[in-house]
């Protein structure tokens, strides 16, 4: 009899605390987004937009969601990562579109030469012209897309001649960026390597290639500031990235979680990504002049040539676009129109 009173009388105060404890947080559980990315825990985007998004959500939920980063390909190798978010091995992904060759043929619309001259402002126009074009939200329907941007522009990086005039492309080996990029270079004459930018240091280091294509933040953070000598500026290229998260996932969520999603990522997320781009741009350009390199204007003249080179290439990219019935003239006057403004 001891025993079972001693137990009634446990098992009542058990149910007397709980019944001080608010229901809410009796049923409340952590909600946690695995957000994966193939890049270093120390990248831009990483250290400067998605972890203190991560903390904004957590407080605007009031702690029941948390983001849990796996960065430097720890869920998945880098050509992996959209398919980790579309078959929900990730909840939450960051990758860069050329990494999915041939899935996203309207988004390249802005990765033509001559395209970009601020991350930020083709970051807004990015997901304006998403939301302007039902053929463009199809190319992310198999996910919920978060946000849209690119990196602010990328210029001619030399480790001997310096790119000053057109004719100093000729027979320079240069490491290219996507289709578009390895067109353009052509045209100048100058032979495109295709290669990982991982691989770029070796290749740099054991003359395979002159130069490459890279903004001033690809030159120090992949290290290539320690071997390049010069860095013409010429606002040439960028390279357009997402952030995509797996839809059944989404769908799941609880109202309050999905709205505080919502009202923080879209074309706040996409311009703050494209922002800090900008921000981090000159920064970035005096630490690689700190490891050595020069930076280079190119003659008078010169960059208006170099685009009145590439026009032909958009004429050829609303062709293909129109051959496979999507509206690639429409889309690329308003590309130029928002990246003007």
């Amino acid at each position: 009899m001891r025993k079972t009173t001693v137990l009634a009388f446990l098992m009542v105060a058990v149910f007397g605390v709980m019944m001080l404890v608010p229901p809410e947080v009796v049923r409340a559980e952590t909600i946690e987004l695995k957000f994966a990315q193939p890049f270093s825990p120390k990248h831009t985007m990483q250290k400067k937009v998605f972890e203190p998004w991560a903390e904004k959500l957590s407080k605007m939920t009031n702690g029941k969601v948390k983001v849990t980063f796996f960065p430097g390909g720890a869920l998945g190798k880098t050509p992996d990562h959209y398919g980790l978010a579309e078959k929900g091995i990730a909840d939450i992904v960051y990758i860069l579109h050329d990494y999915t060759p041939g899935r996203f043929p309207m988004t390249s619309v802005f990765e033509l030469p001559f395209m970009v001259t601020s991350a930020q402002k083709t970051s807004v126009a990015m997901w304006k012209i998403y939301e302007q074009f039902p053929k463009f939200q199809k190319e992310y329907g198999k996910v919920k897309l978060l946000a849209l941007f690119c990196h602010d522009p990328g210029g001619f990086n030399t480790v001997k001649t310096p790119i000053k005039t057109i004719e100093d492309f000729k027979g320079m080996k240069f490491r290219t960026a996507n289709p578009h990029v390895t067109q353009a270079l052509k045209l100048f004459d100058a032979v495109p390597v295709n290669m990982p930018v991982t691989d770029v240091y070796t290749a740099l280091e054991r003359g395979v290639v002159d130069g490459t294509v890279l903004p001033w933040e690809g030159n120090f953070i992949f290290k290539l500031a320690e071997l390049l000598k010069y860095g013409t500026e010429a606002d040439f290229y960028t390279m357009t990235m997402m952030v995509v998260m797996n839809k059944r996932k989404y769908d799941s969520l609880p109202d309050d979680v999905k709205k505080a999603i919502d009202e923080t990522t879209g074309l706040l997320m996409s311009e703050e990504a494209g922002r800090v781009y900008d921000e981090v741009r000159p920064v970035m350009k005096k630490l690689c002049e700190k490891k050595g390199m020069e930076a280079i204007q190119m003659a008078p003249g010169q960059i208006p040539r170099l685009k009145e080179m590439c026009m032909p290439l958009r004429a050829e990219w609303v062709k293909k676009m129109e051959k496979r019935g999507l509206p690639g003239k429409a889309v690329l006057d308003a590309a130029v129109k928002l990246t003007s403004e």
